[in-house]
């Protein structure tokens, strides 16, 4: 299969590097670091305490689902096992590609929901900003950028595929290897 474009690379990179920031500005609220939150809002989402297991299982969940864009950028029939039947190894690659694209709905509405309750996930909310405070509100802007990032990775990974099919068709009507389907004749 041919490799994916460059931007292709670019786009699954860049939504992976997007969720980076919140993630890691919540594992260290949930070392232990309070990176300039009011007391009030740590009592409020029970940090330290269950509230950091919260936090860590969101953390991980997120990491992991942006880790999925890479899937976009390699031939994910190579990763898989002889035993999967042909069919299955000419659908897969287009049921990534879709899942990519309704991740990005997804995490598309979840950005919009959080800027309309910004003062709900802001844990600066009615306070004045202070560094800590614009450090939270970049690591969350960053985050903005992950869902238009794999859409665009989706899309590249559907052109690519469409591509390569077509390839494969035209290689195997040239070499005599395509069969028209047979008809009954009575």
């Amino acid at each position: 299969m041919t490799p994916a474009p460059r931007w292709v690379v670019w786009c699954a990179s860049g939504a992976f590097l997007a969720a980076l920031p919140t993630a890691l500005w919540r594992l260290a609220l949930a070392a232990g670091h309070p990176l300039g939150t009011p007391d009030e809002w740590r009592a409020f989402q029970d940090i330290p305490g269950a509230g950091t297991g919260y936090v860590l299982g969101l953390s991980a969940l997120q990491l992991l689902a942006a880790a999925c864009a890479f899937a976009l950028v390699v031939d994910v029939r190579q990763l898989m096992p002889g035993r999967v039947p042909g069919w299955a190894r000419r659908r897969i690659p287009t049921f990534v590609a879709v899942c990519g694209l309704v991740g990005a709905a997804v995490l598309g509405l979840i950005v919009t929901m959080s800027v309309v309750a910004w003062d709900r996930v802001d844990p600066f909310a009615g306070q004045p900003y202070d560094g800590w405070a614009w450090l939270c509100a970049a690591c969350y802007v960053c985050a903005a950028f992950w869902p238009p990032l794999l859409a665009a990775a989706s899309v590249g990974h559907l052109l690519r595929e469409r591509a390569v099919t077509r390839e494969l068709r035209d290689a195997s009507v040239e070499s005599g290897e395509h069969r028209r389907p047979s008809t009954l004749s009575s």
